[in-house]
């Protein structure tokens, strides 16, 4: 199975911070997520214009939401989450920050927090599903699953992957109560 379909989590965290922080400024700024409904609006965020992977290619199980600024259109991250019922939890399929928040392959970054923000969307649509905020996925290299497992306190699985970690109920209430940001339904 190739990345695209399998999924893969190969973003940092750069900072535990309520809301996403603007690192000239360092004002913290308020955020809104919101589900994009159609895979015709995915074909923006592609590969080519730093993106990290072709969005519009995730497999259609896939919800895939977005992280923006309140009163703003610009998008600041993304996250793709499955539905994973055989497993009682949230499956993180993917999470992206847009290219100007990833330093790690850009050199710099506007905004602070968006990592951290992408896990807690995963963990609030578990909570929606009736999974108490359980989530799990596959960490791109040993490097990241050890990250997620200092920073969230993840747990090794390694069951469906040699990097399959696993946030427990207790621990996605935690990062709840650090991020904020409100639904926008519409």
């Amino acid at each position: 199975m190739n990345t695209i379909e399998q999924g893969c989590i190969d973003i940092w965290i750069d900072g535990i911070v309520s809301c996403l922080r603007d690192t000239e400024t360092g004002e913290e700024k308020d955020t809104v997520v919101f589900k994009i409904e159609s895979r015709k609006c995915l074909k923006k965020f592609q590969k080519v214009n730093g993106w990290h992977i072709n969005w519009d290619k995730i497999p259609e199980t896939v919800e895939v939401y977005a992280l923006a600024l309140k009163g703003s259109d610009e998008i600041q991250g993304l996250v793709g989450i499955r539905n994973d019922k055989s497993s009682n939890a949230a499956y993180m399929h993917w999470a992206c920050a847009a290219p100007q928040n990833n330093s790690y392959e850009y050199g710099k970054k506007k905004y602070t927090g968006v990592g951290g923000h992408l896990f807690a969307i995963a963990a609030d649509k578990s909570k929606q599903w009736g999974y108490e905020g359980a989530v799990h996925g596959f960490a791109a290299n040993k490097e990241l699953l050890s990250h997620y497992i200092e920073v969230f306190h993840a747990e090794y699985l390694g069951m469906l992957h040699q990097y399959q970690f696993f946030i427990d109920e207790i621990q996605a209430k935690a990062l709840l109560e650090v991020y904020h940001y409100e639904w926008n339904e519409t």
